[in-house]
Parts: structure tokens; sequence; C-alpha cells
């Protein structure tokens, strides 16, 4: 059964306590391997305790309602990444979802957000765009929370990943992103982060640094990104244990994922405003605000 297991005397403990009591949406942006599921679940769990009805918008959850197999077809995986027809897709409806659901729902009712960015994975959700979402995503009741873990701590979770992908307590854990794909992932970070001059090539001594995690790096790219959100660091110094798996949440709310009608008319949105390299460019510079 999942608890809370945040250290009441910790900053994570303090800062999860305002938010879920206070915020109307909370989204914890971030690359895989740096804790947002355990997270998100301590985050559900105090809002929960705190009188909240709480609804979760996960990429995985939105991704999975547009991979239908017409579309796959289409828009077909590439080396295992989501195709950017996809993406774009995902992006640009949970705008109008979250809307639909600030409309919907009372101020007792709290939505939890997990938006990765990289590659542009939920990217549309950081963008200053004019549609009746952007009041919204760019109030103060909405806030983006970057949780930074050390370097002691990353290397736990990684090692933590490898073990939960080889004997999985959830169905969800053995599609976790592999180790490799992690590195991966942060050597993108890192190399964004040297094209916007948010660090010094001097910050490394050759690429292949890269493949060193550092939290300083990963936060100055990060907050680049939600430069036009409200946003906060949350550092992670503490090593959390769970009992069970991070994706084990007794939800007294929904998880917000898109119907068929919602996939095909944005799909359709798709095809029609953008041609296969516009999409692509579009994409490939989604870190360029």
């Amino acid at each position: 059964m999942s608890e809370i297991i945040i250290p009441i005397d910790s900053n994570i403990y303090t800062t999860f306590q305002q938010l879920a009591a206070q915020q109307r949406l909370v989204f914890l942006a971030g690359l895989p391997g740096t804790g947002k599921s355990l997270l998100i679940q301590q985050l559900v769990l105090l809002a929960q305790q705190a009188g909240r009805t709480v609804h979760l918008l996960q990429w995985d959850v939105t991704r999975s309602a547009f991979e239908t197999a017409v579309n796959l077809h289409t828009y077909p995986e590439i080396n295992g990444v989501t195709h950017p027809a996809i993406r774009k897709a995902v992006g640009l409806w949970a705008r109008t979802a979250v809307s639909h659901w600030h409309q919907t729902h009372d101020q007792t009712h709290l939505l939890i957000g997990e938006v990765p960015l990289i590659g542009n994975r939920l990217t549309e959700l950081t963008q200053p765009l004019a549609d009746t979402a952007e009041t919204l995503l760019s109030d103060p009741d909405c806030c983006f929370v970057i949780p930074t873990p050390s370097k002691a701590v990353r290397q736990v979770i990684e090692e933590s990943r490898a073990q939960t992908i080889a004997r999985p307590r959830h169905e969800k854990e053995a599609r976790d992103a592999q180790p490799n794909v992690l590195q991966m992932l942060w050597q993108e970070v890192a190399e964004i982060g040297q094209q916007l001059q948010l660090i010094q090539k001097s910050d490394f001594l050759e690429k292949s640094d890269f493949s060193a995690y550092d939290p300083g790096v990963y936060t100055a790219v990060y907050q680049h990104l939600l430069q036009h959100r409200h946003h906060q660091t949350l550092p992670i110094d503490t090593v959390l244990n769970p009992n069970g798996s991070a994706y084990a949440l007794p939800l007294n709310g929904s998880e917000l994922a898109a119907t068929p009608a919602e996939v095909a008319a944005i799909m359709q949105q798709i095809e029609t405003e953008f041609t296969s390299d516009a999409l692509e460019t579009a994409v490939a510079n989604w870190y360029k605000l």
C-alpha cells in the first residue's frame, strides 16, 4: 500500500505540503531518472490527505491514446522514438485538455502533471501561445517544479531503475527508460545548454564528459525551458525508498487522456497546418523559445 515516506523535516515535504494545499495545477518537469514518478505519488498522497481531489496528466498516458494502429502506420516510431507528429499532437491536445479540466472542476480539485519537455514532450504547455489555456498556464496558481537530484541521489535512482526493470513490481516499471537511454537524454540536455550558451564549453573538457550528470547544468537548462512559466527548483538530496512501486497510486480523481474523436481532430489539425519538413523542423527546435 502506498504511504507518505518523505521525511517531515525535509525541504521536499515542506514544499509539497504547500503545493498540495494551495495550487491549482502542479507540473513536475524533468528527465526520466530524476525520481518524478515517486515524487508525483507522494504529492498525490499529500494532496488527498489535504482534502483535494487529484487528477493526473502524464506523458505516457496521453501519448498512448494517440498511438492507434492507423496513426502508427502513418507516423511510426523511429528507433523507439515517438514520431514528431504524435509528439506535437499530444502537446497541442494537452493545452486544450488542461483548459477544459479547469473549466469543469472547482478549486477543491488539483491537477498534477508530469512533463518531460525533452524532445518536444508536452513542451507546448510551457510555450506562450494565444489560446484559452495561456491565462491559466501563466497564472501563479499554476506552478512548474524542477526536481533536481544531487549526483549521489541520481546514481541511486539509476541503480534502482536497472533493478526494477529487471524485476518489475508494476507493469509500468518494465517500460521505464533503460539506463543507457537516461544517459543519452542527459547528454542531449547538456548539449542544449551549450548551444544556448547557458553553460560554457570549458565546463566540459570534451564532449564525452556530457555523460556525467551535473545538477547545475540540468537546472540551468530547465529554468530556460520554463522562462515563461512560474517555476521553482526542488533540490533532492534525500534518497526516498518506497515500500512498493512508485507507480502504485490510489487516485481519487481521473487521468486525462484524449478521446478517439479528439485524437482524430488534432491529427487532422497537424496535417493541415504543417508540411512534413516544417513539422520536423518545429519539433527539432523545440527548445528554442
